[in-house]
């Protein structure tokens, strides 16, 4: 029995004031520690990890607490902060809201694959034609999950968080699916959870905390330290996954590797590159499987990008991981990360045959299923547009349609509406003040 399943038959742990937690299941695990959920719904325990993956007694819990709680946060933020340290045992106990769930749950991890194959999973008509049936499988979860317009949601929300705490002049520093929360259903919420790694940033280079995957060239390598450009990077390869499902630096270099490389005495192609190809791929050394420029690593797999990024995010993704990849200060600052999500998720409809998602402005027919694209109402002003489902009969129109475009007020509701397709009609609920004259409303019919 491992450490961790201990837990579930000890005694309670108790923090410094003397509330009592029992562990109820394992949220999320990085290289850093492991988060528990707790009986209570609204809390939950990190405890940090040394290299073996066991708890690390070593750690000073009380020096890092004191350097968070002294960190000048934003007002508001949905960070969460340590709340209390354990008495007797490493770790502290933070907030954590109720139905929340790490951004992982997009992933078709082991667990559920098995589940899915396990369960002899029938594929509906538009999957059964794919021969590769575990990326059908792997569809089938992303639908199932929200498909793309659910993850850009998540992201644009994320990305909010993350400018607001750059703007601060702090560094998050180990951005990834296990650190970012959503909430379940039709919930809006969306919090970081883990923030020891949370400081002002510094310009010289030094130990950096990354997860494997995520982390920006220069702190894989030992160039450089943890800075709002190296976040920006990891969010990006976050962004990437789970829009597309595959990784910006896993492509055919990688997956298809000539004869002549990638062997384990192969010889480095840079000096101070490492001989395993994943591993060189995720320190910077081989190009973008979308690279521009080169196409010697292109990818193999994973989602068309016109389906699931508008032209403005793919160009991010080109400047972050193409000329961003050799000079960081290339890469675009999460503001422009938040305002592109967001006026993606905008432009996105759900197919209300198979339940994915796609730019309404780019298609007619469903690019999975081909069925006609439903009917929407645009809504749009000088300063943006959003498109809404014809079968909704209410709206909340939110603050950035009407305003410039806020971090922290942008998915706020500005107004609400009552909405009537077949007698083209929106009006304001009542008690809501008129819409202004610069709101424009398009009824647009299925298939057009």
């Amino acid at each position: 029995m491992s450490e961790f399943d201990k837990h579930r038959t000890q005694a309670p742990l108790a923090d410094e004031y003397g509330n009592v937690h029992q562990i109820a299941d394992e949220l999320a695990r990085g290289g850093q520690g492991v988060v528990f959920r707790t009986r209570d719904a609204d809390l939950a325990i990190k405890q940090p990890l040394d290299p073996s993956g066991q708890p690390d007694r070593r750690a000073n819990m009380r020096d890092r607490f004191r350097h968070i709680r002294l960190l000048p946060m934003p007002a508001r933020v949905p960070v969460s902060l340590p709340l209390a340290i354990l008495r007797d045992q490493p770790g502290y106990v933070m907030r954590l809201l109720n139905g929340m769930k790490p951004f992982n749950a997009f992933d078709l991890d082991g667990r559920a694959k098995k589940a899915q194959e396990d369960g002899n999973v029938a594929l509906p008509e538009w999957l059964a034609r794919i021969q590769d049936r575990d990326m059908a499988l792997r569809l089938l979860h992303y639908a199932g999950t929200g498909s793309t317009r659910r993850r850009l949601f998540a992201l644009a929300k994320c990305a909010a968080i993350l400018a607001r705490l750059h703007s601060a002049g702090l560094v998050y520093g180990d951005i990834s699916t296990n650190n970012a929360f959503l909430g379940e259903g039709a919930s809006r919420d969306v919090w970081l959870i883990d923030a020891d790694n949370m400081r002002f940033e510094q310009s010289s280079a030094g130990s950096a905390v990354y997860t494997p995957g995520y982390g920006a060239p220069e702190v894989v390598r030992g160039t450089g330290d943890s800075r709002p450009r190296t976040d920006c990077w990891a969010f990006a390869v976050m962004a990437f996954k789970m829009l597309a499902l595959c990784h910006p630096f896993i492509g055919k270099k990688v997956l298809e590797p000539e004869d002549d490389e990638g062997g384990w005495d192969d010889k480095p192609a840079e000096d101070g590159a490492p001989a395993d190809l994943d591993e060189r791929a995720y320190a910077g050394y081989l190009p973008f499987v979308d690279d521009e420029d080169d196409d010697s690593n292109e990818s193999i797999g994973g989602l068309p990008r016109d389906l699931v990024a508008t032209a403005g995010l793919r160009r991010l993704f080109q400047e972050t991981f193409n000329a961003g990849r050799h000079h960081p200060h290339r890469r675009p600052a999460m503001a422009f990360w938040a305002l592109e999500l967001a006026r993606a998720f905008d432009q996105s409809l759900e197919c209300t045959a198979c339940k994915m998602s796609y730019l309404a402005h780019q298609h007619e027919n469903c690019p999975y299923c081909r069925a006609p694209r439903p009917a929407f109402i645009r809504a749009r002003t000088p300063r943006w547009e959003i498109s809404i489902p014809a079968d909704a009969t209410e709206a909340a129109l939110p603050h950035r349609l009407f305003h410039p475009f806020s971090f922290e007020h942008n998915d706020n509701t500005e107004y609400e509406a009552v909405l009537n397709f077949s007698t083209k009609t929106i009006t304001p609920v009542r008690g809501t003040r008129p819409f202004p004259d610069n709101l424009t409303v398009e009824f647009v019919g299925a298939g057009q």
